[in-house]
């Protein structure tokens, strides 16, 4: 699921929970936490990955579950890929949103 691309490696941020979000960053500094894409919600791996409309591509509700989205394997021991690869798009236009704050 890492092909070595900036994508990639927020994805592995992600699913080892220290994706710099800014309420991650709250946590060792004073940031507002508001999301950066949308300035809607708190600005969280789940809201970026699962919820935000500030970010492209947009989520069709797919029914797709959080652990799913980072790549964990459902009960059948399968990746969904096409999913990942959205998250990893996701997290690729969220980077560039957050970088011109």
């Amino acid at each position: 699921i890492y092909d070595n691309t900036r994508g990639s490696s927020l994805l592995f941020e992600a699913r080892t929970a220290v994706l710099r979000t800014k309420t991650y960053r709250a946590k060792y500094e004073g940031v507002n936490t508001v999301c950066s894409a949308c300035g809607e919600e708190k600005e969280t791996a789940e809201h970026l990955i699962m919820f935000c409309k500030g970010l492209h591509p947009i989520v069709q509700d797919d029914g797709a579950e959080f652990f799913k989205a980072l790549g964990f394997r459902d009960r059948e021991g399968k990746i969904n890929f096409k999913r990942v690869d959205l998250t990893r798009r996701r997290l690729s236009d969220w980077w560039l949103k957050s970088r011109h704050e």
